[in-house]
């Protein structure tokens, strides 16, 4: 899920890689006090807040609105195969370095399917929809905080669906937090992050909510740059890699954004 606005969301980590751009600034083109940005990454692997969802290359554009300290976006990741389709609405609100951020995630782990879950299904128990609230902070020095916590949807107890059947569809409300550094060396970023949940959650993890309490499920180094391609254009690239202590599990991943 990648928003801009957040510190670690699509991947390992969120908003890595800004837009490609001239050496003037076109990040956002203003119409009547409105702006607008967009784009899309291309990267070997999807990789979110410590689970590997995607093994292959995916495709990921997005499109931002903004008006004032409002901001209202859209994100999308799809594989070249059909396995997987996300579809994220997001709207913040950015006040000095803190953002607050209401993020609707929709997922269909087989879109081909005639039983891929409907878009427009928002049931409780039966929705892919999932909705989040999320606090951002950024510092002038470099660190940055991230909390987030899923409040509605697609995140239930289901592993206690065999020993209690109506628990199990109570809303698990999986909390994520993580902390992160980011320094300039020579023109390369370097931003090395640790992501903690503190209840169960199918969400994070080994992805079967069976670990109680707190635990580390995300701990890596995102590496970017730009490289100049000509005189007026730079191609951001990135890598990224994580290791899941709670589910002994590593990833990493690279790709490149194009943006306007």
């Amino acid at each position: 899920m990648k928003k801009k606005i957040l510190t670690l969301a699509c991947a390992l980590l969120c908003g890595f890689g800004a837009s490609a751009q001239e050496e003037e600034d076109f990040d956002a083109e203003e119409t009547s006090g409105v702006a607008f940005s967009g784009g899309f990454d291309l990267t070997s692997a999807y990789v979110w807040r410590g689970n590997l969802l995607l093994h292959g290359a995916n495709f990921q554009p997005y499109l931002e609105f903004y008006a004032g300290n409002f901001t209202l976006g859209l994100w999308n990741c799809t594989d070249f195969n059909g396995i997987l389709k996300e579809f994220d609405i997001y709207a913040s609100y950015t006040a000095g370095q803190v953002s607050f951020t209401l993020t609707d995630y929709f997922t269909q782990e087989d879109s081909y399917s005639p039983d891929a879950p409907k878009y427009g299904n928002y049931k409780s128990d039966e929705t892919a929809h999932a909705f989040e609230f999320s606090v951002d902070w950024v510092s002038d020095f470099g660190l940055d905080a991230s909390f987030n916590i899923l409040f509605y949807g697609a995140d239930k107890k289901y592993w206690l669906e065999d020993d209690d059947p109506d628990e199990a569809t109570k809303n698990a409300y999986g909390t994520y937090f993580e902390l992160g550094y980011t320094a300039d060396v020579k023109g390369v970023e370097f931003r090395p992050f640790a992501g903690m949940v503190f209840n169960p959650s199918t969400w994070y993890g080994d992805g079967t909510g069976t670990h109680d309490g707190f635990n580390v499920v995300n701990l890596g180094v995102k590496v970017s740059k730009e490289i100049k391609i000509t005189d007026k254009f730079k191609l951001p690239v990135y890598a990224a890699f994580g290791y899941n202590p709670q589910a002994d599990d590593v990833a990493a991943f690279a790709g490149f954004n194009i943006g306007f």
